[in-house]
């Protein structure tokens, strides 16, 4: 069964996880889809899967049900408009995560430019690009 398909602009940066987290929701790391710089700016649209780690609820799901937007969800509506899963917005390729088995925190790693990685803390609509 297909949960959630989004398109890939580009061949490289796509992200590269997906993991149950400790609060029973589904987390996706999407990269912000290819080449270098973010060309179309997917990860700081606010309205774009891209370019960030999605938060979905799927207990329950079924072929007629697909998944659902948590209701914690820092963003659930933008000018009326329905916004992306979670709030890691921007991290330019979330390409791994792990959670902390002591506290349940979020850590992700995030593709570098050049030179660097990074590994920082999500956390619930944080910006970080």
């Amino acid at each position: 069964m297909v949960v959630l398909e989004v398109p890939q602009p580009f061949s490289n940066h796509n992200g590269g996880q997906h993991a149950v987290g400790p609060d029973g929701m589904l987390y996706i790391s999407l990269g912000d889809g290819g080449m270098g710089c973010d060309p179309r700016g997917d990860g700081q649209n606010q309205f774009d899967q891209l370019g960030s780690i999605l938060r979905i609820d799927v207990p329950g799901l079924t072929p007629d049900q697909g998944y659902r937007v948590p209701p914690d969800h820092p963003f659930c509506e933008l000018h009326g408009r329905q916004r992306r899963g979670f709030g890691l917005w921007e991290g330019i390729s979330p390409w791994r995560s792990t959670f902390d088995r002591e506290n349940g925190d979020l850590w992700a790693g995030d593709e570098g430019r050049n030179s660097f990685e990074e590994v920082g803390l999500v956390v619930k609509g944080g910006n970080y690009g």
